[in-house]
């Protein structure tokens, strides 16, 4: 089945779009119809539908700003990740439209088409979902709600430059993105709410490689009714830098300061950009025994996700598992153990904020899993969740030794700038 988003307004149930990921092929309208009459019958008997399931499928349904309802539908997902994903879905909505034009649509028409250029991140969105095993391509938009990063020795070079580059076009709001990858951004950047990093970050990514470009975007949780611009220049390859302006300055001035404050960091830049696709840098070394690495700060809304490439030619079991299976192995056992692990951040609009943080006490620090070809092992640390991928040889005890050990090597080098 994959992976089906259906929006329609809550007033009338008119459709609004739907998005599917998978090989299945779209719901036909009379299903989606009768998904939303079963929610719509159920309000009208003061019954709030939130989510149903059956051996093979998971529904979710949210309404938003009583204006909006939103289902997604998808096999072998659970109803956490589905309700995360309806909740990026809503926010990517808005950054595309603003929040006043979903709260009191004066056309349904005119904004199904306002909508549809919120579909490219909307289709990246539907990945992080997708569990079927589809041939899907490991990109930024794997964890919903948090942004990929990378760790390279030169982030404390770029951090100064980024900061400097920022003041110049007057933003506070600045990041420098390799290969899809936040390197480094301002301060006031990582104050935003994760989702609005991550949508951002998604934005740039299916904008392409142009040289400059100029979008109006609203900010779903900051800013959700008066809009920013996000400015966007290519410097050398994969790499842009990027920033939330006002009114002023414009793009063609943006583009001048960026030649200006740039020429001279050309070769920091390719240097940089050679930490792509092991995401740290090689002075790095982990243990042969790791496969991959997972590392999740819900806080600041942030992951890396890494394959050891030590292993690569190593054991057996590490050459049975393609660089692709790992990291989506990481992935999964990462949708797994979140919930025992982590407090997500709640939804900015969410009314249910205060109901869904658990004390303390019923948090775990660690857990594994194991398998006849991998085991998985978890380590909470404060507010970062490591979780690393092993080969099978590799005993439990001696798990916990190596997670600890490449925690402490991740944590040790302050100019990395995690």
């Amino acid at each position: 089945m994959g992976v089906h988003v259906m929006c329609l307004t809550t007033s009338g149930g008119l459709p609004l779009f739907t998005r599917k990921r998978g090989d299945s092929e779209l719901l036909p309208f009379s299903v989606v119809a009768s998904l939303n009459g079963v929610h719509m019958f159920g309000k009208s008997q003061s019954v709030i539908l939130r989510s149903t399931a059956t051996q093979e499928t998971t529904v979710v349904w949210r309404v938003m700003e009583d204006s909006v309802t939103l289902i997604a539908a998808a096999c072998g997902a659970n109803e956490m990740l589905l309700d995360q994903l309806l909740t990026s879905v809503f926010h990517a909505m808005v950054l595309a439209v603003g929040i006043d034009e979903l709260r009191s649509p004066r056309n349904a028409e005119r904004l199904k088409r306002e909508l549809r250029v919120c579909y490219p991140i909307l289709d990246r969105l539907l990945e992080c979902a997708d569990t079927t095993g589809s041939d899907r391509a490991v990109t930024c938009s794997d964890l919903l709600g948090l942004v990929e990063i990378m760790l390279c020795q030169e982030n404390h070079l770029l951090q100064s430059l980024v900061d400097a580059w920022a003041e110049c076009v007057d933003s506070l709001y600045g990041f420098l993105l390799i290969r899809g990858r936040v390197a480094v951004a301002t301060s006031s950047w990582w104050q935003l709410h994760p989702e609005e990093k991550k949508l951002l970050a998604l934005l740039v990514a299916v904008e392409g490689t142009c040289t400059a470009c100029d979008i109006p975007v609203f900010l779903p949780c900051r800013s959700p009714a008066v809009p920013f611009r996000l400015v966007v220049c290519g410097l050398v390859g994969g790499i842009q830098i990027c920033a939330l302006c006002g009114p002023s300055p414009p793009l063609t001035e943006i583009e001048h300061v960026s030649i200006q404050c740039w020429k001279g960091a050309i070769d920091i830049l390719r240097a940089a950009e050679q930490c792509c696709p092991r995401n740290f840098p090689p002075s790095i070394q982990l243990d042969t025994g790791v496969m991959g690495l997972l590392w999740v700060d819900r806080q600041t809304g942030k992951f890396l996700l890494s394959r050891n490439q030590r292993a690569d030619a190593g054991k057996k079991e590490a050459r049975s598992l393609s660089g692709a299976h790992r990291l989506d192995v990481l992935r999964t056992f990462h949708h797994q153990v979140a919930t025992t692990f982590m407090d997500y951040s709640p939804d900015c609009s969410s009314e249910e904020a205060t109901a869904s943080k658990r004390p303390a006490t019923s948090v775990a620090l660690e857990t594994y899993w194991c398998s006849e070809y991998h085991k998985c092992h978890a380590l909470r640390h404060g507010t970062t969740l490591l979780c690393v991928l092993y080969a099978s040889a590799v005993p439990i005890h001696t798990m916990r030794l190596i997670t600890r050990r490449t925690l402490k090597f991740l944590t040790a080098d302050k100019q990395l700038c995690w």
